[in-house]
């Protein structure tokens, strides 16, 4: 099992070899960034962030809360906005009835 210091060595050497750098010549990207990158956008995009802290590995939830939790804030909105229409009564277009009696 290569080390941390090994892996990142070896993803900065493909990222230069794939000309992923910046104007220095620098390596765009890190292990990092992609992990990061990887949990915001599903967070963003209403996966669960009980299943983005189990695939990032999180022994613990609020670990990944703590760190994703500011992302989430739309699926509250998500959520209100479903129960409000789910609790809304259904109101008969006027029209309809009268061309349908």
């Amino acid at each position: 099992m290569p080390t941390a210091s090994t892996f990142g060595y070896h993803f900065r050497k493909a990222c230069v070899s794939a000309g992923l750098v910046d104007v220095e010549g620098k390596a765009k990207y890190t292990p990092g960034s992609l992990r990061h990158f990887f949990a915001s956008t599903a967070l963003a995009n209403g996966v669960p962030i009980r299943e983005v802290s189990r695939w990032l590995g999180h022994k613990s939830i609020k670990t990944t809360v703590d760190i994703y939790g500011h992302l989430v804030p739309e699926a509250w909105d998500r959520c209100r906005d479903i129960m409000q229409n789910a609790m809304r009564p259904v109101v008969e277009d006027s029209e309809e009835s009268v061309s349908a009696a």
